[in-house]
């Protein structure tokens, strides 16, 4: 057998013929010059959790979001914690300059699966020991805060606008409930339309919460207004050209989120218009609620927001998106209403027929009225103070508006474009506290007028104005008292009934029976003299009294 040659051989061969002559390289070490190993030797270690937060810091805010609660499970911690670690990892955890790093409260889904129909129980329940609302007003809240933890399912978010006549009226305590139910809320007293767009943008899902609405929602916020009426659809976004890596390029933010506002008054009409209104009342004297300090309030609220958590991870994708909604309601209340009936609908048949009353309830009686702003409580006073002087059990709404009229050194005589109060302009004053004027006929006459009995006030005089001395002794009724009529004698008695409409009306009662209080928005120019005289009500001045 023909033996090849040697390397060395050829080296020195080619040498000896002038030839450059390569060097070998180390020599590879062969298997045989170690141990072998077994598979067991080269097993990969198992990922550590530093490691884990590490990889998962690298992700895609899409990537991560869908991976997190598993990559949590797998670690032994809660999501929360997961959270804030990767967010550390990624350079996000050091505290800013100044305040302090945004956070909102997760809750922990209840363990076993839920029923609504009692999970909405326990939350209008406990609604009703801490605030004092009507049914419908509660019920319309109960859902409200549900439709928070499915929100993503529908193309609408509707707005909770939670107004009041005037101050302590528990505003505050029903964003307490809000915060401790709703799905991540983050509650702001005052909010610029940039942050609410980056904030929504960065967090989301959550549940926005503004308190006093009414102080920075009203003058130069057109901003804000419109990121937060772009907020109502799921396809809501703004644009903005910010820098990256040197260029100026355009980036979208989304808007879409729960969002409720709480304010005095009301809230601007493009707002309103894309809300749920809840309407809050002060306490009488004969009502009573626990406070949310009281020991155990706090907890026993926290844990229906953990049912409800476990209740929208289980039926987020089972809802119905197109329920039944009544003819009564116009198109804008129709999407708005999608998302609370279909829940109320998910509740079963009891709560499908609450859902819709308390919608149509709230919608009939919704009123815009940024006529009275600030006068609320010195207007009641006035009138209470017109009919003790006159001693009077009943009046029309003109002489009621003409005596208002002769008062010196009130806002009434100058109402508008330094025009005394009109008999239209005195019911939507008098709408927010759900006070309507009445048909009355004036005994032997034709003629019927617009007016008001005492009763009729009596429930906003006992909610909004301190004690009064002793007066003619009234029965008090409702303050929504409906279009009950009566005839109006000329002595004050009232005697038969009338027909709630007539064509025989003349004179102020002419302006009257264009006017029913329903609370129709002022003329916007015509704020001047209000909040001229905001300051007025409750003051020490005396009233002049009349005869």
């Amino acid at each position: 057998m023909n033996k090849q040659p040697r390397r060395a051989d050829l080296r020195a061969a080619k040498a000896m013929m002038g030839e450059t002559v390569m060097t070998d390289p180390a020599p590879i070490a062969s298997a045989t010059d170690t141990p072998e190993l077994s598979i067991s030797d080269h097993a990969i270690p198992a990922e550590t959790a530093q490691k884990a937060i590490e990889r998962l810091a690298k992700l895609t805010a899409i990537e991560y979001d869908q991976s997190r609660t598993a990559e949590a499970d797998a670690l032994g911690i809660r999501v929360t914690t997961l959270d804030d670690e990767v967010r550390k990892a990624r350079g996000e955890g050091a505290e800013p300059t100044h305040g302090r790093r945004l956070s909102f409260k997760t809750h922990e889904p209840w363990a076993d699966p839920v029923n609504l129909a009692d999970v909405l129980d326990e939350l209008a329940a406990a609604i009703d020991r801490h605030v004092i609302l009507a049914t419908a007003a509660r019920d319309a809240t109960a859902l409200w805060i549900a439709h928070t933890w499915v929100y993503s399912r529908f193309q609408y978010s509707p707005r909770l606008a939670i107004t009041s006549p005037e101050k302590r009226c528990g505003k505050s305590t029903l964003l307490d409930i809000l915060r401790a139910t709703c799905l991540s809320p983050i509650k702001a007293d005052n909010i610029s339309a940039s942050s609410v767009f980056r904030t929504i943008e960065a967090l989301s899902p959550l549940t926005l919460l503004i308190d006093e609405a009414d102080t920075h929602l009203r003058e130069n916020a057109e901003e804000l207004r419109g990121v937060l009426n772009s907020g109502f659809e799921a396809s809501g976004n703004v644009i903005r050209v910010v820098e990256i890596q040197g260029e100026h390029q355009p980036v979208q933010f989304a808007t879409f989120a729960p969002v409720a506002l709480a304010a005095i008054k009301c809230l601007p009409g493009t707002l309103e218009d894309r809300a749920i209104p809840i309407r809050l009342e002060r306490k009488t004297v004969d009502q009573t609620v626990d406070k949310m300090r009281d020991g155990g309030a706090r907890a026993a609220i926290a844990i229906i927001g953990r049912k409800l958590a476990r209740w929208g991870r289980d039926a987020v994708n089972k809802l119905d998106e197109n329920p039944a909604i009544p003819s009564a309601l116009n198109d804008r209340e129709g999407d708005i209403s999608v998302p609370i009936l279909s829940i109320a609908d998910a509740a079963g048949p009891v709560w499908a027929g609450r859902g819709r009353r308390a919608l149509q309830t709230l919608f009939g009686d919704r009123s815009n009225d940024d006529e009275a702003a600030g006068t609320g409580a010195m207007l009641l006073a006035d009138i209470r103070q017109v009919f003790t002087d006159t001693s009077s059990m009943r009046m029309t709404t003109a002489e009621l508006a003409e005596k208002l009229g002769a008062m010196e050194d009130r806002p009434w005589p100058e109402w508008r474009q330094s025009k005394p109060i009109t008999p239209t302009q005195l019911s939507r004053a008098l709408a927010p506290f759900r006070i309507r004027s009445e048909n009355m006929k004036i005994a032997g006459t034709a003629q019927v007028r617009k007016g008001y009995q005492r009763d009729h006030f009596a429930d906003a005089w006992t909610r909004y104005l301190p004690s009064d001395p002793p007066s003619p002794p009234a029965n008090p009724l409702p303050a929504t008292i409906g279009h009950f009529t009566g005839e109006l004698s000329k002595n004050g008695n009232a005697t038969d009934p009338l027909p709630s409409e007539s064509s025989g009306a003349t004179g102020g009662s002419v302006a009257d029976a264009k006017s029913d209080g329903s609370g129709s928005v002022a003329d916007g120019k015509s704020a001047t003299m209000a909040e001229k005289y905001s300051k007025v009500a409750g003051s020490d001045t005396p009233r002049p009294r009349l005869g």
